[in-house]
């Protein structure tokens, strides 16, 4: 193999080290802006700007899309005009308490009163089960209410003011009768208000929604129909100062009552406290907001995001959470005359998620995320607005839209996606594979920090898409968010759920894993990674090769105690029941409490190694070479089967099964297989095959038993073989019968 241009060890660490720099002299050298806030002289003085206004009203004067598009908001608050408006006696509780906890399940509404497992039919009543949809409809009068303070303020009709305003005196009047309520505590006879301060139920409940969070979400809501009627003549200087003192003051003041500092929560409270005291007239909370050393969003820009733009979380579900506080704070301080959105990791907040589409359009679904895509219209409306970044134009649609509207983009302006390449983001800890073959391939892996309570013990799992679809699946999250129940912490969370190695049946550790080389062109790309503390007693080390056709996955794990441990290599494809071509054996998994979760359970032994005799010929030396086990599983989807061949050794125990994906009753197949030793090597290709077409691999070898030597891939067009130099596999090269190269050594 002709040797080309490196990248080693040294030059990663020397590349990510100058990047960080980079970011962070560029973050340094931001100033926050000076903040001077004044009672206001008019309304609405936070929700929206003259301009912005004068936009929604042309539009609404105009006939045809742009009209219809303000129509469609302003019918939602017509049709709740037309019902008697309904306030639930109590606050609402968190979506978690909607499950069965025998079946592990969300609930099924029957009505307000009873809600029933879809699975073994029980039927639960009361608290917290009725509070969950209380808290729905506390949120849904206040969306109308919002609803038709804006089509008071386009339209000028009345009707649409009182109705917003008989919404917000309602609240004002119970706000602080309600008891406290929090999300950790599902027993209605203990009385949160009378807890200790200091402690974190009393910290972070509320009256209108258990948790702070959540009432500072709805601070938005209530300070723009608040501020968009004010001056509308519906409410009486009394109905303004109930307003402003029992509902938007007291919102705030519970809120402020939970700092949470490096948090998810922290932002949303910041911009609760930004759109209160913008409309107030307190620049102390606006202080608080922006400034405050260990909450605000100053504090939150150098602590909380990571270098190349990512939430340290590690979700795109929760990055773009994070994203829709941090595009309130950023729009109501604009509006206050205060630019926040100079500041540049917000600025690569915005743009980050759009190296990371995958094959299907989607984000890689790591950590607790569910199901995320660049069709994020609250962040990227005003994000282009501001950056006029191309890339952001591609993830908007080409129709009139209240935010199109609202921002006044030009909707004649197009813009096509750009060709992706591979790419690493080390501070992050994401390695991004693409390549340019029939298709379109393309993998994630992760080995960054690990992303607290809504991360993973995942290190080093990846995800795999081809042909428009995706293919190797990570869990993310329930979508009942089942934070409270064992299955998110057995299976969502960890290990087992994801496409990883499993030591001694135990999760990983929440570590931070390590990049140890990165090298891609337009046909190979390939990654090294280890997973720095996430076993005490054992090393693993993950390398993934990206080719115009498979993604092959070698894996070396090494005990550094000296001990036999047991390894499980871990793989979950979309898709239907994984087929095994092995024999049947009575092997069993074991007493790991994911495994508990699965089902269809079959247990395979490996095929006896093929003897081919004296390699007299060439002939005969290729047989020698592929003449290991081969443990072959394929995984059928639409239109497409992933085929798995992968290297077996003798002593492997195979298993397929099903495993929960969305919920326990919506399942993957999932193929595990077991080795026992104090060093062992996975070695295996995933190839995407399109109905009516042939496979290409037949074999894959792996003679030397490590990263020491080579691996070498049997496909139908010759022979792709990938070597390794130096320290499992810091250094590699990839040659194959095309001509293509990919060199680090």
């Amino acid at each position: 193999m002709h040797a080309m241009n490196g990248l080693l060890l040294g030059s990663v660490v020397v590349l990510v080290l100058l990047a960080s720099a980079s970011r962070a002299a560029e973050d340094a050298a931001w100033r926050p802006p000076t903040i001077a806030v004044k009672a206001p002289a008019t309304y609405p003085a936070i929700a929206a700007t003259a301009e912005e206004l004068a936009r929604l009203r042309a539009a609404w004067a105009s006939p045809g899309p742009a009209h219809d598009a303000l129509k469609a908001r302003f019918a939602r608050a017509d049709e709740a005009m037309k019902r008697p408006l309904e306030i639930p006696p109590e606050g609402g509780q968190h979506n978690q308490w909607y499950q069965c906890e025998k079946c592990q399940m969300a609930l099924q509404t029957v009505d307000a009163h009873h809600h029933k497992c879809p699975k073994c039919g029980e039927v639960y009543s009361g608290y917290p089960f009725d509070n969950v949809l209380y808290g729905r409809t506390h949120m849904q009068n206040t969306y109308r209410a919002e609803d038709a303070a804006w089509a008071w303020a386009v339209t000028g009709e009345k009707r649409y003011a009182e109705f917003a305003a008989r919404v917000l005196r309602e609240y004002a009047a119970r706000y602080l009768k309600y008891a406290m309520l929090t999300a950790s505590v599902g027993d209605k006879s203990k009385d949160i208000g009378a807890m200790d301060p200091s402690g974190w139920q009393y910290k972070s409940a509320g009256h209108m929604f258990e948790q702070t969070l959540n009432e500072a979400m709805w601070m938005i809501n209530l300070v723009t129909a608040y501020d968009l009627i004010r001056d509308s003549g519906a409410l009486s200087d009394s109905d303004c100062q109930g307003i402003e003192r029992d509902l938007i003051r007291a919102v705030a003041a519970n809120v402020a009552k939970n700092t949470m500092g490096k948090s998810n929560w922290q932002t949303w409270h910041n911009a609760a406290l930004l759109w209160a005291g913008g409309l107030l007239g307190d620049e102390a909370l606006v202080r608080a907001a922006l400034t405050d050393p260990e909450n605000g969003f100053v504090f939150q820009m150098a602590a909380s995001v990571m270098p190349e733009g990512m939430w340290f979380e590690n979700s795109w579900g929760y990055h773009y959470y994070t994203l829709m506080a941090m595009t309130h704070l950023a729009e109501g301080a604009r509006r206050l005359g205060i630019d926040l959105w100079s500041h540049p990791s917000l600025k690569r907040m915005y743009l980050l998620g759009f190296d990371y589409r995958m094959g299907d359009g989607s984000l890689p679904r790591f950590g607790d995320a569910v199901q995320d895509d660049l069709r994020a219209d609250f962040a990227n409306e005003p994000a282009y607005a501001v950056y006029g970044d191309e890339r952001i134009l591609t993830a908007l649609g080409t129709e009139p839209s209240w935010l199109s509207l609202f921002h006044g983009r030009d909707l004649s302006r197009r813009a096509a996606p750009a060709a992706d390449g591979s790419k690493v983001f080390p501070g992050t800890g994401h390695a991004l594979l693409r390549t340019d073959g029939p298709g379109r391939l393309s993998a994630a892996v992760s080995f960054g920090p690990y992303g607290g309570f809504h991360g993973h013990y995942d290190k080093q799992s990846f995800v795999f898409f081809g042909y428009g679809q995706e293919l190797a699946v990570d869990p993310g999250r329930a979508k009942s968010q089942a934070y409270r129940l064992p299955i998110h912490s057995q299976w969502y969370k960890s290990t087992v759920g994801h496409n990883a190695v499993l030591v001694d049946g135990k999760d990983q550790a929440g570590a931070t894993g390590q990049l140890l080389a990165f090298k891609a062109n337009p046909s190979y790309a390939a990654v090294v990674t280890d997973d720095g503390d996430a076993y005490a007693n054992v090393d693993h080390r993950r390398f993934l090769l990206l080719t115009p056709t498979y993604l092959l996955v070698v894996d070396e794990l090494r005990a550094t105690d000296n001990k036999e441990h047991t390894f499980e290599w871990l793989y979950h494809n979309l898709g239907e029941k994984a087929s095994c071509d092995l024999p049947k054996s009575d092997a069993t998994l074991g007493n790991t409490p994911g495994y508990g979760y699965l089902k269809d359970v079959a247990a395979y032994a490996p095929a006896a190694q093929r003897q081919n005799g004296s390699a007299d010929s060439d002939a005969d030396r290729f047989d020698l070479l592929f003449s290991e086990p081969q443990i072959r599983t394929v995984f059928k989807t639409e239109g497409l089967a992933l085929r798995l061949t992968m290297v077996g050794r003798p002593g492997d125990q195979i298993f397929t099964a099903t495993g929960p994906f969305r919920s326990v009753e919506d399942r993957v197949p999932v193929v595990i297989v077991r080795r026992s030793g104090k060093r062992a090597v996975f070695v295996a290709v995933l190839e995407p095959v399109p109905e009516g077409s042939q496979p290409g691999v037949r074999a894959v070898a792996n003679p030397s038993g490590g990263l020491g030597e080579q691996v070498r891939v049997n496909r139908a067009a010759g022979m792709d073989s990938v070597g390794f130099l130096g320290n499992v596999g810091e250094r590699f090269g990839v040659s194959s019968p095309e001509g293509e190269q990919l060199d680090t050594r």
